[in-house]
């Protein structure tokens, strides 16, 4: 008889498959008929967002032929200097959208449209929406060029499918042969996380990794493990696919404990509006410290996706007796991996030792380490003994649930902590701190999950600026929180507010009220100053061949705000590469010489402006 799981995993492969016979009108962007190969695919975990589509692979060159991938009419049409850069929304009869984005130019009407269009608003940077009637395609006409524009890291195809609520759809669900992938999934390591205070993990609280190997086509673990209390499991897994080293991403995957789905993933279909959740959705702490990312096989507070199923994940292990843990991991052709592992089956001699120099924060419980046996704990006007769990070689380790108060100090024979805990605040809930450093405000929608916020006032004597140090580095924001910094010295007019990492300083602005303070919005904590940029922008002239004027611009403090050409008054086009800083005039007439005083103004984030003139 097949397990439940099993069973599931094969529900979910010949729904795919169904789906994909249903929409066979659809064919590949690139080169279709022909093996491609990728970049990226769907929903793959990025460091701030999950990966919308697939990454179509162009041979490092611009210039491909990108074809309609079935008819329709152009619904929108993009230009920016970062993100999506040259971008088209092909609406198709069906309800679907599909999006074509990196673009290097579009089809020869749709340019001229686009370029008259930018004209007409003055702006380089282009929303614009045609009607319905005015840009029809049939399935395999070329409708634009392949390229290297906005915020892409190198030639490619950025191509999405979405359904007519603007969701990412799985292209793979619309078949695309073109592709070949008969490899299956790789799973690299499987974490183990303490959930509460009262989980342990081989006798330890915390969060430890375990290595794998592969025994007769299954996965397993490398090391006994013992779990009781509340424990999540965790893992780094990816991808590969025929022909190209790329990690993708894997789009199902399913937890059983016992024969039982305890917890199952499938990112077929995703909302736009809560990318940002793959902040909870993977272990943000893990991911900014070693730049591993690791899927959460549970669901974490605050996270809202609907991608999951059949449970959160969060097992209460019963330490006396043994479960079988089984993962089944499922890429976009169908191939599966699995892995099979009995926990709490055998003894543990050495227990996992907790990987902190002096104190961490685990969710709502604090850990910290000393050589002292006994520590007291000062916390809202009170004391209270505290007692290690654990203690190895001359160490003892101890916890304290942060809903019992925030400790103000850690004290003991050998032992002085001081976390620097200022407040808690809640999600979920208009919320306000004040106090004589800084302001905080957050909104019912800033947070995923409470903040134990922790704050340090210091001052930088080599370079001279004070530092408003918000020591949550690993605590995702949601959306924007409001902070007003109160320093101590005077600043004029001309000062902003700049995020500080090391020695670099990175422009963030702000409004500076009458009382002195410094107001501006964040969507990450870390450390701010207050600083100057006197100095304006730069402009080198790469070419002045008529009519294609190259110039290279660069401002390496605040960065750039604006730039603005003219020939005798008359706005003339820049494009703007982002990447390269290069600025390329292209005029309303192509290829027609440009005729009077050339004028290029360009300003930065502190208003400083420069300019160059030049007859033509």
């Amino acid at each position: 008889m097949l397990s439940k799981g099993l069973l599931l995993i094969l529900f979910v492969v010949r729904s795919l498959t169904l789906v994909g016979q249903s929409t066979d009108q659809y064919i590949f962007p690139i080169r279709p008929g022909e093996q491609n190969y990728l970049a990226g695919t769907m929903a793959e975990l990025r460091g701030s967002h999950f990966h919308g589509g697939l990454d179509i692979k162009t041979g490092g060159r611009i210039g491909l032929p990108v074809h309609a991938t079935s008819d329709g009419y152009i619904s929108r049409i993009g230009i920016s200097t970062g993100g999506y850069g040259h971008t088209l929304y092909l609406a198709h009869d069906d309800g679907y959208t599909s999006v074509y984005a990196h673009l290097d130019r579009f089809e020869s009407n749709l340019e001229a449209y686009t370029l008259s269009r930018q004209y007409e608003k003055e702006s380089y940077e282009l929303r614009d929406f045609p009607s319905k009637d005015r840009f029809r395609f049939k399935k395999g006409d070329i409708i634009a060029y392949s390229g290297n524009t906005g915020s892409s890291t190198g030639p490619h195809l950025h191509f999405e499918i979405r359904d007519s609520n603007q969701r990412f759809l799985n292209p793979f669900l619309f078949g695309f042969d073109e592709v070949k992938d008969n490899l299956s999934p790789l799973l690299k390591k499987v974490a183990f996380i303490c959930l509460d205070e009262k989980a342990r993990i081989n006798g330890a609280f915390g969060r430890f990794e375990f290595d794998v190997l592969k025994v007769n086509g299954e996965y397993t673990l490398r090391k006994p493990v013992r779990l009781s209390g509340k424990v999540g499991m965790e893992i780094y897994h990816y991808d590969n696919l025929n022909g190209t080293y790329h990690r993708n991403g894997i789009p199902t995957i399913s937890y059983l404990i016992d024969d039982d789905t305890v917890f199952h993933q499938n990112k077929n279909s995703m909302s736009f509006g809560l990318n940002r959740h793959i902040l909870v959705h993977m272990n943000y702490t893990m991911y900014r410290k070693a730049r591993v990312k690791f899927n959460k096989l549970y669901i974490d507070d605050g996270n809202e996706l609907d991608i999951y199923s059949n449970g959160d994940g969060r097992m209460d292990f019963d330490e006396s007796r043994p479960y079988e843990l089984k993962l089944y991991l499922t890429d976009n052709s169908n191939n599966i991996s699995t892995l099979k592992y009995k926990v709490n089956t055998r003894k543990i001699v050495y227990p996992e030792v907790p990987n902190i120099r002096n104190f961490e924060l685990l969710h709502n419980t604090l850990q910290y380490v000393s050589s002292d046996t006994l520590t007291t704990i000062f916390y809202s006007y009170r004391t209270a003994k505290n007692k290690p769990y654990f203690n190895r070689n001359g160490k003892y380790y101890y916890l304290w649930n942060l809903d019992r108060g925030l400790p103000d100090s850690i004290i003991g024979l050998t032992t002085s902590i001081r976390p620097s805990f200022y407040t808690t605040i809640p999600p979920g809930l208009d919320y306000s701190f004040y106090n004589s450093h800084f302001n905080i405000e957050s909104t019912r929608k800033t947070l995923f999950d409470s903040l134990h916020l922790r704050f340090e006032k210091r001052y930088d004597s080599t370079m001279m600026l004070e530092e408003f140090a918000f020591i949550n580095p690993y605590d995702p924001l949601k959306s924007n929180a409001k902070i007003t910094l109160k320093p101590d010295a005077v600043y004029g007019p001309e000062a902003q507010v700049f995020r500080k990492n090391g020695k670099r300083l990175s422009f963030i602005g702000g409004i500076q009220n009458t009382d002195g303070s410094f107001e501006f919005s964040a969507r990450d904590l870390g450390t701010f100053t207050i600083s100057y940029d006197s100095i304006p922008p730069e402009i080198s002239p790469i070419s002045w061949s008529n009519p294609s004027m190259r110039f290279r611009i660069l401002d390496d403090l605040s960065g750039i705000k604006s730039y603005r050409s003219t020939v005798d008054g008359e706005f003339l086009i820049m494009y703007f590469d982002a990447k390269k800083g290069i600025l390329t005039a292209k005029p309303k007439v192509p290829n027609k010489k440009l005729t009077g005083e050339f004028v290029l103004q360009v300003e930065d984030n502190a208003n400083n402006i420069i300019e160059i003139r030049r007859q033509l």
